[in-house]
């Protein structure tokens, strides 16, 4: 049974979308919305992620994608909070070397942002790359897990 909550965060509000204790997706709304109530030890380890006081290991996530999406996905789940990766080393991990592209698109449509946290990964020469949710937001979210981002945008 599809559940859903909106719980108010730093990162706005975020629509939490539950299958039983498996989390479905995470996404950004412009609002409260009205919601079900999800059990606490289903949603209190979400939050909890999203609020940086835990990581996302360990959380039930039941992916929809295709296979290479969902190795790429698995794959971004193996990081530790200040651990980055390259979307080239992404792409090698999930299986094909030279589907960089590929795994850029699967880190944009990534449905659990933080819990899955494609924020973690950054270009080669340790730039930034892209976030959906926008830089600022990956931005705070590595700052967060102790990485100093420089002036021109790179991850050190």
């Amino acid at each position: 049974m599809t559940q859903q909550t909106v719980i108010e965060t730093e990162f706005g509000y975020l629509k939490l979308m539950f299958d039983g204790a498996d989390l479905l997706s995470v996404t950004r709304v412009k609002a409260r919305e009205p919601g079900d109530v999800i059990d606490s030890a289903i949603l209190g380890p979400v939050t909890d992620c999203i609020a940086g006081k835990r990581d996302g290991g360990g959380i039930p996530i039941q992916f929809s994608g295709s296979v290479f999406q969902v190795r790429a996905w698995n794959a971004i789940r193996s990081l530790q909070a200040g651990e980055v990766m390259s979307y080239t080393e992404l792409a090698k991990r999930a299986g094909n070397v030279r589907a960089t592209r590929a795994v850029a698109a699967a880190c944009g449509k990534n449905p659990c942002a933080i819990v899955v946290p494609c924020h973690r990964i950054i270009r080669r020469d340790n730039g930034l790359g892209g976030f959906f949710w926008g830089l600022n937001i990956k931005r705070t979210l590595l700052k967060r897990e102790g990485l100093r981002i420089s002036a021109d945008g790179r991850v050190f």
